[in-house]
């Protein structure tokens, strides 16, 4: 085979490859338990919270966007469904995984999901990228605050274009992180036994 004709095969295979269009996604945000967060808190000394409330507090519901990084083409992403049951899926998740229950005496975890933004980058495969802002507060049944923090989690990975299941990967990686950085620091340990009526 000469030169030529192998030039115009690796052209035509690169071609084959690259992304000509770039369309919108629904994402279901789907929280899958990672068990290498497990334990990461350490050892407590009280572990009881009564429930666990999360709301939504972003005014922009748009998730991302996917960009082409060599084209003008850009789409949105969105969830397909709520945000906020997801995170406290997540929560409920870690927390369970960290020895932390349920109990009357505990005080409440409220939430608040303030950021949660991806970004796909496009070329033959993606790089994705998940940031995830949540401020934690425990408050005791009185409505009386005892500890506050705001927080942030990142993930990247790489594959496929408009992989579902990179995107969830990502998502739950970023939220694992942000949650861990409530839960892990003595002031939230040292709250979970001061935070009582």
């Amino acid at each position: 085979m000469h030169k030529l004709e192998l030039l115009v095969l690796a052209s035509i295979a690169l071609s084959a490859c690259s992304v000509s269009r770039v369309d919108p996604l629904s994402i279901p945000l789907a929280y899958k338990v990672d068990i290498s967060g497990a334990g990461a808190v350490g050892a407590l000394s009280c572990n009881l919270i009564s429930q666990v409330l999360v709301d939504d507090q972003r005014t922009d519901k748009i998730l991302g966007t996917r960009v082409h990084e060599s084209k003008p083409l850009k789409a949105d992403v969105t969830a397909a469904n709520d945000p906020a049951a997801w995170v406290q899926e997540g929560v409920r998740s870690v927390l369970l995984q960290n020895g932390l229950s349920a109990g009357t005496d505990g005080p409440q975890l409220i939430i608040s999901l303030d950021s949660l933004r991806t970004a796909e980058s496009i070329w033959h495969r993606s790089t994705y990228d998940a940031r995830v802002v949540l401020t934690g507060r425990l408050q005791t049944a009185s409505g009386r605050t005892c500890w506050k923090e705001t927080v942030q989690g990142t993930a990247s990975t790489y594959g496929y274009s408009g992989s579902i299941e990179n995107y969830q990967q990502t998502l739950n990686s970023a939220l694992d992180a942000a949650i861990l950085h409530i839960v892990e620091p003595q002031s939230f340990k040292d709250a979970l036994c001061h935070c009582q009526n």
